[in-house]
This record gives C-alpha cells, structure tokens and sequence, in this order.
C-alpha cells in the first residue's frame, strides 16, 4: 500500500504582521539580517517592558514576565555588529539613567577611599541599574538585592555583549559562572539564594531576571554552551539567530539609514515602555496585565502538532525544545500585541490575525534553531537514536498504513530505535493508530 507522508507548511513572516516600532528595523535591514534584526529590537524592548504581564496557557497561576534570551551567531565579519546600533538607539534613556546611578557609586567609592578611617561613612547608597555586560555572581546579587531595596519589586537586567567569548571565560571562574542563574533568569519568581561567610560576597535570596543579547561565532557557542549546560536546559530558553555569511566575492549587506518619521516613532515607542516602568519621582508604575487568552487555542494548537510530530518520531528533543520555543514565541507576541496597542488598537481582530501569524512563524524558527545545533546531542544524550525530525519521514510514516507489532518491531531495530511496543502505546494514547481486532496483532493508521 502506498506510504502517506505527513507533511507541514513552514509559515512565513511579512511587515505588516509586525507592529511599526518592530517593522522599522525589518524594513531598514538587508534580507539575510531582518529576522535578526526584528529579534534584536524585540528583545530590547522586552527588557524596558518590565512592568508587563500576561498569563501563558499552560502555567495558569503565574504570570509571566516578557523575558528572552538571544543568540546572533555569524562567521568573523559577518556583520554582528549590526546589534550594538540597535541596542544603543533603543536602550539609550535606560543607558542614561545607569549611568547616573554609576556617578553615584564611583563618588561615594571615591569618598570611602579618602576618608579618614576615624570618621563615620555615610550609608552606602542604593542604586539601580540594569545595563550589563560582564558581572560576577556576588555583584548580580547585590544589584538584584538593590531593586528590592529600592522598589520593593524586582526588574529586569538587560544584558548585552558583543563576544559570545567573554561569557565563556567568565563562566570558567566559579565565582563568576552564571549557568544557574542564566536559568533561573528565564522565569519570573525563580529566586537564587546566596549565603556565605566571605567579607567580599553579598548575601540575599533575589528573584534575578533578564532578558539577554550575546553576539558570537559557532565556535564560541559550542564552548559557552557545554553539556552541563544542554542537559540542565540552558539551551531550550535560547532564541537562535543565524547570520547567513556573505557569499565570496560579494558587496557587504547595507542597512538603510532610518528616516527622521522612523526614529521619532521608535523614540516614542522607548518613552511609552519607559513611562509605564519609573513614576515621576522615580518610583514604579503598577504591573500592566495584558489578556492574552485570545491567544490560547493558537497556542495549544500549536504544540499540539508538535506532541504529535515528537510521539511519531520518538524524539525527545522535539518533546523538550518545542515546549520553551512556544513560550519565548508566545512572551514575544506579547510585547508585539502591546506595542500593536492592545484591545485598543485600530482594526483589533486583524492586529490578533497578524499576531497569531508571527507566534507560529517564530515559534517554529526557534524550534527550528534549537533542533538543528543541539537536537541530535540532546538525543545523544537520551541514549535515543538521532532523528532529522524535519527532513526525514518519522517512524510513524515509515510503517505502512496497515501493520503488525513484528514489522514495527523489525523497523526500530533497524533504526536502532525503543522498542515497538512503546511507540503503539503512545500512538493509540494520542489516536495516531487504532486496533480494528483486539484479538488480531493487527494495527491501522488514522490520518488527520
């Protein structure tokens, strides 16, 4: 009988599912750099999205901060530089506010340094900032703590480096290796605790979060990103960008200079985010709770056809990336249906179509990352043979329409896959195959 093949259409992404704050860096940036560029802007202003929540289908009693994790990854001169503009003309008020806050540090250092030691020092000053580039884990802690001091609430970082490499060396010193809290970071109210004897480290139990922009090579990746750090699932809350290298011998990619409408409307768009964070007297506006349950049934209906995809093909990758990419995916859509101006927006239905569009676009393009740098390593290490989920047909294809517990038993040998009888067992669970005979070893296929 002839072999059905199950087949998905990859979805695509247009400007106009973007809303014009985001559209602007699609629409100024070469091809090959506008997903990047958009995920680049995105996440800059996810991290001034501070005070936004919304409730994700599938974590019902917590709400969910707006928090991502980056990697632009290119070849030497690939042109990822291309970050630090966008990062600089985005986070330029936050920038200034830091760097205030930083005067107040170094003046009151300069003070301690020259005081009499028989003279009392003033209290030390709480400060807040949220620029980070490289930083131990003690001074993290201290500056997570000074959010609580100061607002009560904590606020996310943003922590941007151009060099992959930085992270990596700094990760090889214990005392400035941030794996764990590169995890923690991921979720809001996943608290870190530090208690020591050391004069020198700062003790507090702080809830840190961050959203992060790291810029570097495959090599470099393939060090920061270590086994330890795969099978504790520092990997599954990555978003991946990749930066197609030029082709031999062609002219560099130019990235159009913004008109003066286009940088007004980002400008305005940073003033807004930053105005629905800090008071006038620089204190905290309220959490902003955005209702995102228009957005359930596409997002269950999107990881449901990837719980399908991963029970046809006995992947554990697939069943572990799919379920982050959504919620990276999801936490984006967020930020694009507040900018877009939520229920108020012009034209709200259209403004959900578009969003639902990019959720399935982006939720399959992380997926997509994750599987093809560490899906077969994670499989690996899951002692379950490697699987091209995208590329070759699944296990579930390859039987034939009709078959018996031999010919699938004889087949995941040959592939040197689990055992048959687990895979009927999670395919009648899901109503993939059904059993015509009970008294029969006979199995049939239900298409949907």
């Amino acid at each position: 009988m002839e072999q059905t093949v199950v087949t998905t259409v990859k979805p695509s992404l247009k400007a106009a599912d973007l809303p014009p704050a985001v559209r602007v860096f699609w629409d100024t940036a070469p091809c090959q750099f506008r997903v990047a560029s958009i995920l680049t802007a995105i996440d800059c202003y996810c991290a001034l999205a501070t005070r936004l929540r919304a409730m994700y289908v599938y974590d019902p009693q917590t709400p969910h901060a707006m928090l991502l994790q980056l990697l632009v990854l290119g070849e030497p001169g690939s042109g990822k530089s291309f970050t630090r503009n966008i990062v600089q003309q985005i986070m330029h008020p936050l920038r200034m506010k830091d760097l205030e806050q930083r005067r107040i540090e170094q003046n009151y250092s300069e003070m301690k340094r020259t005081m009499s030691k028989n003279r009392n020092l003033p209290d030390e000053p709480v400060t807040c900032i949220r620029n980070l580039q490289t930083i131990t884990k003690a001074k993290l802690v201290k500056r997570a703590d000074m959010f609580i001091r100061k607002y009560g609430e904590p606020l996310a970082f943003f922590f941007f480096n151009e060099e992959l490499a930085t992270m990596t060396d700094s990760n090889k010193r214990a005392f400035a290796d941030l794996n764990t809290m590169d995890r923690l970071a991921y979720d809001l109210g996943a608290e870190y605790g530090s208690d020591t004897l050391s004069e020198a480290s700062y003790n507090a139990d702080v809830d840190i979060i961050y959203c992060s922009l790291f810029c570097g090579t495959e090599n470099a990746l393939a060090e920061y990103m270590n086994k330890r750090s795969i099978e504790g699932g520092n990997c599954t809350r990555k978003v991946l960008t990749r930066i197609d290298g030029d082709s031999l011998g062609s002219a560099a990619p130019v990235f159009r200079n913004q008109t003066d409408a286009e940088r007004e409307l980002v400008d305005r768009t940073v003033r807004k985010l930053m105005d629905e964070t800090y008071t006038e007297d620089d204190g905290l506006q309220p959490i902003l709770m955005l209702d995102m349950a228009w957005m359930d049934s596409a997002v269950r209906r999107w990881c449901e056809e990837q719980r399908r995809l991963a029970v046809k093909t006995g992947s554990n990758a697939l069943n572990c990336f799919y379920k982050r990419s959504s919620v990276s995916a999801w936490r984006m859509t967020c930020l694009l249906y507040h900018l877009w101006g939520g229920e108020s927006a012009d034209n709200v239905d259209g403004v959900r179509r578009s969003c639902v569009r990019f959720y399935r676009f982006m939720a399959q393009y992380i997926l997509d990352g994750l599987l093809d740098q560490w899906g077969r390593q994670y499989d690996e290490m899951h002692r379950v043979e490697p699987v091209e989920t995208k590329r070759s047909p699944s296990l579930y294809d390859m039987v034939p329409q009709q078959f018996t517990r031999d010919q699938l038993n004889e087949l995941c040998a040959k592939l040197r896959m689990s055992p048959g009888r687990i895979f009927l067992h999670k395919w009648m669970a899901v109503k993939l195959i059904h059993q015509p005979d009970s008294d029969v070893e006979l199995y049939v296929k239900n298409y949907k």
